[in-house]
């Protein structure tokens, strides 16, 4: 009799538990819905220009997007896991607009990249980036990596600058790490494998109310969720997955104050994915780094603060590198 009631205890407490849940997650979703739209907000595309395919050394075929006058300073966008240069396309047409020459390097298996025969990791994506600069023959470039793209950043600077970072001239850090060697990092980047995953993943309203993680303290508009949602259920599972799990064990920190560039580093302090504090940490330990914290935003800092994230880039690229190498 006793362990029929624990049973019919828990039983209650689990239906109350999974109720409470469904009943937040409406909520949630009937706030995204009445949430006004960004002024000006259109589903992200990269500007008008051309594209390209550079191959690598191991086989891979990158898509690249230019836009912008040829003869502009030159900024490098590299965006993050399961996204695409087309993510960064509001801050790149704000920079076109400034009169930059605007890259938008589409990572392997991202985009229609394709992956090669060393797969992933940030050694290798950081090579990539490396060698589309000297395809390319950019030199001077500002080179502005969100999340994985920071990662990838980092890996051309730290762990293959044999393969092009002599070209890069300002360093800027969107919401990255420098580590993923933590049992929490770990999990977390494992989680994409798991089923459970897979199946909120495929589920419309789960998905939707999971996408409102990435955003700050400001409730997204729906559209803006359907975006989030639209270019992540692009990017093929295998690449989720592989890209994934080929940063797990990644650790630069030690490397970082070898970093000679001027380097900014950007955050939302609403990030809970790549958490302020950790890109806080990034900034002290690159010599001469500026930090620029960005009140109640998320994970897509790129798409909250699109005005404030294109003007950060630009002043960045205007820094005087010799002012800069003499302390002044």
């Amino acid at each position: 009799m006793k362990l029929r009631t624990v049973a019919l205890t828990v039983g209650a407490a689990l239906a109350a538990g999974l109720g409470a849940l469904v009943a937040g997650e409406r909520r949630l979703l009937k706030a995204i819905d009445s949430a006004p739209l960004p002024p000006n907000w259109v589903t992200p595309v990269f500007p008008d220009g051309f594209e390209i395919v550079v191959p690598t050394d191991d086989g891979a075929e990158l898509l690249v997007g230019r836009a912008g006058p040829e003869d502009g300073p030159v900024v490098v966008l590299v965006h993050g896991l399961t996204s695409n240069h087309h993510d960064w396309g509001p801050v790149a047409q704000a920079l076109v607009d400034d009169g930059f020459h605007v890259v938008g390097v589409n990572q392997r298996g991202h985009g229609g990249s394709t992956v090669g025969s060393q797969g992933f990791g940030p050694a290798r994506q950081g090579a990539d980036v490396g060698q589309v600069l000297t395809a390319l023959n950019l030199n001077d470039v500002t080179l502005a990596g969100h999340s994985m793209g920071g990662v990838a950043a980092l890996g051309l600077m730290t762990l293959r600058p044999e393969t092009g970072a002599d070209r890069v001239g300002k360093l800027v850090l969107v919401a990255t790490l420098a580590d993923a060697v933590g049992p929490d990092r770990r999990n977390a980047l494992k989680m994409g494998n798991s089923e459970r995953y897979r199946n909120i993943a495929d589920n419309d309203t789960h998905a939707a109310a999971g996408a409102r993680f990435v955003f700050g303290t400001t409730t997204p508009s729906r559209a803006m969720v359907n975006d989030a949602l639209a270019s992540y259920r692009r990017c093929p599972f295998e690449t989720r997955i592989g890209a994934a799990v080929g940063m797990i064990g990644y650790d630069v920190r030690h490397l970082l104050p070898k970093i000679s560039v001027p380097t900014t580093v950007l955050c939302g302090t609403k990030d809970r994915l790549t958490k302020h504090s950790e890109n806080r940490a990034i900034a002290e330990a690159i010599p001469g780094a500026v930090m620029v914290s960005v009140p109640d935003a998320g994970h897509l800092v790129i798409w909250e603060e699109v005005a404030l994230v294109a003007s950060t880039i630009a002043e960045a690229a205007r820094v005087d590198k010799d002012a800069f190498a003499s302390g002044s």
